[in-house]
C-alpha cells in the first residue's frame, strides 16, 4: 500500500505531519486506503499514541489507552454539558474513516461537524454545529441551534450497528449533505435545508453529558479533503424509502415539484388524459405524490395515489429481475440456450427454414436481440404461448439485430420452468411480498378492480376522450400471468421496485438481488446494435438505457435506466441524481403531431426542482 512513505498534507497549523509507521496498527480504517479514489490523499488524524493535533479536557475526560482515543466519565467526573475533543485543523468538505464503539451506557456518542467550538459549563470545549449521532439516537443534531433534525425513523442504522460492539464508519460531507455509511450500510442521506449553517470547522468527538457512567471508543479516523462524491466503504445503499420525506432534505425544492401536479392538471384539462398519477423520489424518500384528473370521466372518480394502472411493458424489467433471482441462486445462467429449458427452441428456424448459426439464449430474451415476432399476448398458457413462439420463423439471427418483441414471455416460461412455480406466484414470492408491492399483480382482486384507472383515447369527433379497448384490460377469469406486459400496479409499489434496483439489489432490509446481478441489469448488453425506438438508447437486461441523453431523453443522466408502458406510462431511474420518476397514466392513440410528450414533461419538471 503505503509502506513506510511519508504521507504529508496541510490540514491545519498545528496538525503534525504523520508517518505510516507511527500511524495507528493497520485495522479496518487502514485497510479502507486502498480504495479511496484515485487523488484522494489519506490523513491520520490520529497517530495511535497520544492526542497531537487535538485540544479538549485531555486526560481528564479523554485519553489515549491501548492505541485508542478513550472519552469517559463517571459519577464523580461528569461533564455539565456534552464535551468535545476537537481537531486543530478546521474541514468543510471531506471524508471521514473511522471505527467508534460506545462501550458502557445505552446513551449515544457521535462526530461533530460543519460548525464552531463555544464555551458553556464545561469551559471552551462544547461545540455548536452539526452532530451525527450514533450508536442509538442515530440521525443528525444541530446542537445549540435547531435540536434534532432527521431521525433514524425506519430503524435502518439501527438494524446495520451494534450498539456496545465495535462499528465500522463512513461520514462522506459534501456541500451541504451528509452520507452515513455504518457497518456497510447507508444509514442515512441527508441534505440541510439551511445551507448558511454549514461552516467550516474542527471535527469532534462527543462525550455525552451523562451522570451515568460512560465509555466511547475511536481508532481509525482516516481523513480526505474534497473528496469524490462517491462512497467507499458501502456495501447496501439501503437507506429506506421514506414516504413523507421532506424535499429540502434530499435537495430538492418543494414549490417546484408543486408545479408537476399544476401541469398535470393542465394537460388533463385540455384533454391530453383523464388524468394522472406522479411521484418522484430521491436519494431514499419519496419527495412527490401528485393524483391529478379523473381515473373514470362516466362515474368522475378522482385519480388517487393508490389508482391501479395497466402497467404493459413496465413488466419487462420485473420479469428480467426474476430471471436474476435465478442467475444469482446459480440455476440459470445468461449464455444459456433456452432449448435447454425449452426444448422445442432447438428446432426454431429462420424466416423460409433455414436453421440459424445459433440457437436463441436468455440473454437474447431480455435484450430484445432473439428474432422472435408477435403482439406479446398470451396464446393459452404461459407454456403454450412458448411453444407456439418456439415454432415460429425467427426474422433474423439471435444476436445480430435489436427488435422489440416477446423474448420477456419465453424469459418468464424459463422462470416457470426453473422453479416449478408459475410465474405469478414466483414474483409474489421472491419479488413482490419481500418488496411489500402489496397492490402488483396480474389479476386484480374485486376491490382493486375498483381501483383501475380506466383507458382513454381521443374522441372520433375530435374533441375531448372516449374509452379505448385493448387486449390488456380485459380480465377475462381465463387470463394467463403475461411477463411481457400483464402486470397491474401503483406508483407506491413501483418505486419500491425501483428504489430497490437503484440501492443494488436490497431495500428494507430486504435482499432481493446481489450488486453484481443489478449491474448486469442496469449495464449495456447490446454493444453497437442500434436498440431503442430512438437514438441515444442501449438496452440492458429488460431496461432500456440512456447512453446519450436526447430529445424526449434529454433530462436524463447518462446511465439512466427504465422502461415504459403502452398507455403511456413510464418508470426511470436516475443513478447520478439517485431520483426516481414514475408517471401513470391510462390513453392510446394518440397523434404524435398532437400528442404531448408527458413522459418529457414529467422529467423535465423533476430535474429543474434539483438544488444540487
Amino acid at each position: 500500500m503505503f509502506r513506510r512513505m511519508i504521507i504529508v498534507a496541510s490540514i491545519g497549523p498545528l496538525l503534525c505531519l504523520l508517518s505510516l509507521q507511527t500511524a495507528a496498527a493497520a485495522d479496518w480504517s487502514e485497510s479502507q486506503v486502498a480504495r479511496l479514489p484515485v487523488g484522494e490523499k489519506p490523513v491520520r488524524l490520529f497517530n495511535g499514541r497520544d492526542l497531537e493535533g487535538w485540544e479538549g479536557h485531555i486526560g481528564r475526560y479523554f485519553t489515549v489507552e491501548g492505541g485508542v482515543i478513550v472519552g469517559r466519565n463517571g459519577d464523580g467526573n461528569a461533564p455539565k454539558s456534552s464535551t468535545y475533543l476537537l481537531t486543530r485543523g478546521k474541514y468543510r468538505n471531506f471524508r471521514l474513516i473511522f471505527e467508534s464503539q460506545l462501550v458502557t451506557s445505552e446513551m449515544h456518542s457521535g462526530i461533530s461537524l460543519w460548525g464552531k467550538v463555544i464555551e458553556k459549563d464545561e469551559g471552551p470545549y462544547t461545540y455548536q454545529g452539526h452532530l451525527v449521532m450514533y450508536p442509538s439516537g442515530y440521525g443528525y443534531y444541530d446542537l445549540f441551534r435547531r435540536n434534532m433534525l432527521h431521525h433514524d425513523t425506519l430503524g435502518v442504522a439501527r438494524r446495520a450497528g451494534a450498539q456496545h460492539g465495535w462499528n465500522r464508519m463512513e461520514i462522506l460531507a459534501i456541500g451541504h449533505r451528509i452520507r452515513h455509511v455504518i457497518n456497510g450500510h447507508l444509514a442515512a442521506d441527508w441534505s440541510d435545508p439551511q445551507p448558511e449553517l454549514c461552516e467550516t470547522g474542527p471535527i469532534g468527538l462527543q462525550l455525552h453529558s451523562n451522570t451515568v457512567a460512560q465509555d466511547v471508543r475511536w481508532r481509525g479516523l482516516i481523513l480526505t479533503e474534497d473528496p469524490r462524491d462517491q462512497l467507499v466503504t458501502a456495501e447496501s445503499f439501503d437507506t429506506g424509502l421514506i414516504v413523507d420525506g421532506k424535499p429540502a432534505e434530499s435537495a430538492m425544492d418543494a414549490d417546484a415539484l408543486a408545479g408537476i401536479s399544476s401541469r398535470m392538471q393542465e394537460l388533463a384539462a385540455s384533454g391530453q388524459m383523464s388524468g394522472a398519477v406522479t411521484l418522484v423520489a430521491r436519494r431514499g424518500r419519496v419527495v412527490h405524490t401528485g393524483a391529478t384528473g379523473k381515473a373514470d370521466l362516466a362515474s368522475g372518480r378522482d385519480m388517487a395515489p393508490n389508482t391501479l394502472f395497466a402497467i404493459a411493458s413496465m413488466t419487462k424489467p420485473v420479469t428480467a429481475a426474476a430471471v436474476a433471482v435465478l442467475m444469482d441462486e446459480g440455476s440459470v445462467h445468461l449464455d444459456d440456450a433456452v432449448s435447454r429449458y425449452i426444448p422445442a427452441f432447438a428446432d426454431t428456424k429462420l424466416a423460409g427454414g433455414q436453421k440459424p448459426k445459433r440457437e436463441i439464449t436468455i440473454r437474447d430474451c431480455l435484450t430484445h436481440t432473439n428474432g422472435l415476432v408477435s403482439d406479446q399476448k398470451n396464446q393459452g398458457t404461459l407454456a403454450q404461448t412458448a411453444e407456439l413462439l418456439a415454432k415460429s420463423e425467427l426474422a433474423f439471427e439471435p444476436g445480430s439485430k435489436w427488435q422489440y418483441g416477446p423474448g420477456l414471455s419465453v424469459a418468464g416460461r424459463v422462470v416457470e420452468v426453473v422453479s416449478g412455480k408459475s410465474f405469478d406466484q414466483f414474483l409474489t414470492e421472491r419479488i413482490f411480498k419481500p418488496l411489500e408491492m402489496h397492490d402488483t399483480t396480474f389479476f386484480p382482486s374485486d376491490e382493486q378492480k375498483g381501483r383501475i384507472a380506466r383507458l382513454y383515447q381521443p374522441a372520433a369527433g375530435g374533441a375531448g376522450l372516449e374509452p379505448g379497448s385493448h387486449w390488456l384490460f380485459d380480465l377475462a377469469p381465463d387470463t394467463t400471468p403475461n411477463p411481457s406486459g400483464g402486470l397491474y400496479s401503483t406508483a407506491g409499489d413501483l418505486v419500491r421496485f425501483h428504489q430497490m434496483v437503484l440501492n443494488g439489489g436490497d431495500l428494507d432490509g430486504r435482499r432481493i438481488l446481489t450488486a453484481d446481478a443489478v449491474r448486469q441489469l442496469t449495464a449495456v448488453q447490446t454493444g453497437e446494435l442500434s436498440a431503442g425506438p430512438t437514438p441515444g438508447v442501449s438496452w440492458g437486461l429488460g431496461f432500456s438505457l440512456i447512453r446519450e441523453p436526447q430529445g424526449g431523453a434529454d433530462g436524463f443522466s447518462p446511465g439512466s435506466y427504465g422502461h415504459g408502458g403502452a398507455f403511456g406510462t413510464q418508470g426511470w431511474v436516475d443513478p447520478q441524481r439517485q431520483m426516481i420518476t414514475i408517471l401513470l397514466i391510462a390513453r392510446q392513440g394518440f397523434a404524435p403531431d398532437k400528442s404531448v410528450d408527458l413522459r418529457g414533461e414529467l422529467q423535465r419538471l423533476a430535474v429543474a426542482a434539483v438544488r444540487d
